[in-house]
């Protein structure tokens, strides 16, 4: 898998679980975020682990996406929000 499929998956993943979590009424804001967040971050080491990569960047690219996780999940929200009408009240 290339960087640019990865990425893409990344903002795929994230766009399909924002909007199932915003079905459950029963969360705020903020735990709806911090469950997307959880989901992506297993997403993102799961696949790292599974990519042909030497340890050392798979360490680095670890630690500079998990680390980000919630800025990538809020700008792919803000992106959503903007263009998908209900998503937010």
């Amino acid at each position: 898998m290339d960087i640019k499929t990865f990425i893409q998956n990344i903002a795929i993943q994230t766009k399909t679980y924002i909007k199932k979590y915003e079905e459950y009424k029963e969360l705020n804001g903020e735990q709806k975020k911090a469950r997307v967040d959880d989901l992506i971050a297993n997403y993102i080491e799961t696949t790292i682990d599974n990519v042909g990569l030497n340890f050392i960047f798979k360490y680095v690219l670890k630690k500079l996406l998990i680390d980000n996780i919630p800025n990538i999940t809020q700008i792919i929200f803000d992106l959503l929000a903007s263009k998908v009408q209900g998503i937010t009240k």
